[in-house]
């Protein structure tokens, strides 16, 4: 309480240290409500979302069918919590994380495979050996996605196809959330709608509207395209998963003939 608020209380005759204990009951009393209302609100709409969404989402969680990527267990359990109570922005977000570490993972793994004098650590006294001194010139962990792309194409981790559809990805999805650029994420759409103003008695066609330089809405259209985009984007990072897993089961089976 600053001295202004005490002299305005003395002058009516009230004693500022009650009122002041007062007015905290208030406000901790106002803050409790508020604190109850919104866990209510969340349990209901958790319970609603789990209740909704769980079966569509199971099948990702269901025995791990990869042993390069087991590491990655928990981000994919991360995506399907954001997916299943419709956190999509939060969902591409880590799913762009989860893709890089795929690719950087893969490449770590065909260093190591393609150096004779290396193989994949049994013990851990050879982890520094395997993974610091003999990549550390490397610089796989600080790589920049294009270059990490371009790396596993040249590796023939991934495809030309599946370079191609990860270079697009890069471009709009991970570039755009990543650095929240909404003419990034929004690239593929038109760059105008039309809007109707009804600011007057009259309801009235503009054209022209670039919504993508409009802030209000860049955020309703983002917010449109991760709802609209974020579980099949996660869907296809996760295949690609299996594909470069196999990718190196086979490479393993043909190499110990």
């Amino acid at each position: 309480m600053n001295e202004k608020t005490r002299k305005i209380y003395e002058k009516y005759g009230i004693n500022p240290e009650e009122r002041e204990i007062e007015n905290r009951k208030i406000i901790e009393e106002r803050f409790n409500n508020i604190d109850s209302e919104n866990k209510a609100f969340l349990d209901s709409l958790f319970k609603k979302a789990l209740e909704e969404n769980f079966d569509h989402f199971k099948h990702y969680l269901q025995n791990p069918r990869f042993y390069y990527f087991t590491d990655l267990e928990s981000t994919i359990g991360e995506i399907i919590k954001c997916l299943i109570i419709e956190a999509d922005s939060a969902a591409i977000t880590l799913t762009n994380h989860f893709l890089e570490r795929i690719l950087k993972l893969a490449l770590i793994q065909k260093k190591i495979r393609n150096n004779q004098e290396l193989q994949i650590p049994e013990k851990i006294k050879d982890w520094n050996n395997t993974y610091s001194e003999q990549l550390k010139n490397k610089r796989i962990s600080n790589c920049k996605m294009g270059a990490t792309i371009k790396k596993c194409k040249e590796h023939k981790i991934i495809s030309k196809i599946q370079f191609n559809e990860l270079t697009h990805f890069q471009e709009t999805i991970r570039n755009g959330f990543s650095h929240y650029d909404p003419e990034q994420i929004l690239n593929d759409l038109d760059n105008t709608i039309e809007l109707i103003d009804k600011s007057d008695s009259k309801n009235k066609k503009i054209e022209g509207i670039n919504f993508k330089e409009i802030p209000t809405l860049q955020n309703i259209f983002v917010r449109k395209f991760a709802r609209e985009n974020s579980v099949q984007y996660f869907d296809y990072v996760f295949n690609l998963m299996l594909d470069i897993e196999q990718h190196f089961k086979t490479e393993y089976y043909k190499n110990a003939k």
